[in-house]
């Protein structure tokens, strides 16, 4: 008898894929399930944890497949009849129930917390609160030291949604076992979004208990990496990959964190270990983009947006894609993929700015019109730069015959322009820009300058920048230059000398205001 009680407690403590039962007890069942699968030898424990998770997956035939290999390993270990009577439970509670009340006070388990949870966990899996929660008292009983019935504790209120009373019994999991990893980390993720000093410190103690701790090491690197500590992260996943045979989706995950380190060539060298996906073709376009490498980029962008469903598509896949179009000076292709950005994120206004730009550069000037003007629609606090955008897509219609050939239309986009400029001298009247802009609108509505239009408002914008001659004197000239040849066409040469006599003081070598003063003294000696 006592050599019996030997082997199964011996069993129970030397399992041979410890890790993957840590992942287990953590809630990561898939990353469990793939150890137990890739381990040459499992033994009696490992056999039944791998039926729990098959249980849990509602693949009831592998779980019996498990159970009984585990039996066959060794019959003594009655963690395996457990799992089977857990299985009954759905169709022989009453048996099922029978034989587990019967294990649970055999001598050999009766002061094992560990199996007593084990059939809480049992009666759990079927919702029967009572008997779960009965179970749970019994292991409490069994060990008052042990932490493991206040860790499932935890998690059936995790799973419920009652954080606050998860983390009471994570807490009373450590009070009693002040090393539990497994509550340590529960924590620390229930602590992370509202106490991260407190969090990464539970992180800290695990990886100090056992710095083989794999598991540990991960969930430090996720949670800093989530919260924005990418350094940090960093040095917890490359502890991490260290302590294992890193797989290609541990690639992916260190790629990203790279990526966010700022180190795009390492980035780059992990994603080319990774498998090629949309988050994989993301991050590779993205750490070429921030290099430069728009040649190398540009394929994978539009591999990605080609042939990714638009639903898993976001704002940065197009923005990044347009940005490169744009700087290889693709304006229309670029505008395209600003289009679209825009439509994943409406909240982004300068998304329509670089809409409007893009197709500004292109020539395509009803397009650029179009969005200047919902820049200003869909924003009541738009500025004084975006009127002025607006105006000068107008002008450049009206001003650029290749790109509108037709007279009339380029009369009306000059008479838009002017309409734009003049509300913005009316909402910004203390800024010169809208007034001189509407003058060289009306100026180049009348180029032979024979009617007049710009005349009212290069008079109202003088006062403007005489304000400020010295910055200004550019355009205080051209004032002067465009009263002075009205004036000519006016025949009025006294006023047309004054204002070219205006100009030298600014400029005593224009040649322009030389030539004409001289011609109107020559005309008045005449």
């Amino acid at each position: 008898m006592i050599l019996t009680v030997f082997v199964a407690l011996f069993t129970m403590l030397s399992a041979s894929n410890k890790t993957a039962i840590d992942y287990y007890e953590s809630g990561d069942m898939k990353k469990a399930k793939s150890l137990f699968l890739a381990s040459s030898k499992l033994d009696a424990v490992d056999y039944y944890y791998l039926g729990m998770i098959n249980l849990k997956e509602n693949n009831k035939n592998a779980a019996s497949e498990s159970f009984n290999k585990g039996l066959q390993a060794d019959p003594a270990n009655l963690f395996n009849s457990v799992g089977l009577a857990a299985i009954q439970l759905a169709s022989d509670p009453k048996t099922a129930e029978k034989a587990l009340k019967a294990i649970s006070g055999n001598k050999l388990y009766k002061k094992d917390p560990k199996m007593q949870v084990a059939i809480a966990e049992a009666f759990a899996l079927i919702k029967n609160k009572a008997l779960t929660d009965m179970f749970l008292a019994k292991a409490k009983k069994a060990d008052k030291k042990s932490a493991l019935p206040y860790i499932m504790e935890g998690n059936q209120l995790m799973a419920q949604g009652k954080t606050n009373e998860a983390a009471v019994s994570f807490e009373n999991a450590v009070y009693f076992d002040p090393n539990s990893k497994i509550a340590l980390v529960k924590l620390a993720q229930l602590y992370v979004g509202t106490r991260k000093q407190i969090a990464f410190d539970y992180l800290d103690k695990t990886t100090t208990l056992d710095p083989g701790y794999e598991y540990g090491w991960k969930t430090q690197a996720d949670l800093r990496y989530k919260n924005g500590f990418y350094p940090e992260a960093r040095k917890a996943f490359e502890k991490y990959m260290s302590l294992i045979k890193p797989q290609p989706d541990d690639y992916q995950t260190y790629g990203e964190i790279l990526y966010f380190n700022k180190d795009y060539p390492a980035s780059l060298e992990a994603l080319a270990k990774a498998p090629v996906n949309t988050v994989t073709n993301r991050l590779k376009m993205y750490s070429l983009h921030d290099l430069n490498k728009f040649d190398e980029a540009i394929p994978i962008a539009e591999t990605l947006v080609s042939t990714t469903a638009a639903s898993d598509l976001i704002y940065q896949d197009y923005a990044f894609y347009a940005d490169m179009l744009n700087k290889t000076k693709n304006y229309q292709g670029a505008a395209k993929y600003y289009e679209l950005a825009y439509k994943a994120d409406t909240t982004r206004i300068s998304g329509l700015t670089d809409i409007a730009r893009a197709y500004e550069r292109a020539k395509d000037y009803p397009n650029a019109v179009k969005y200047y003007q919902k820049v200003i629609d869909v924003n009541p606090a738009h500025t004084l730069a975006d009127m002025y955008s607006l105006g000068v897509a107008y002008y450049s219609a009206g001003t650029d015959l290749t790109a509108t050939p037709d007279e009339m239309k380029r009369l009306e986009n000059l008479s838009k322009a002017s309409d734009a400029f003049g509300k913005m001298a009316t909402t910004f009247p203390d800024q010169y820009v809208g007034l001189l802009y509407q003058a060289r609108a009306n100026s180049a509505m009348d180029p032979e300058t024979t009617k007049g239009l710009a005349k009212p408002y290069y008079e109202k914008v003088l006062p403007l920048l005489l304000l400020t001659p010295t910055e200004r004197k550019t355009e205080i000239m051209e004032v002067y230059q465009y009263m002075g040849i009205y004036f000519l066409k006016k025949d009025d040469y006294p006023q047309s000398r004054a204002y070219w006599v205006k100009v030298l003081e600014l400029d005593p070598q224009n040649a322009i205001a030389k030539q004409v003063i001289a011609s109107i003294d020559s005309v008045k000696k005449k």
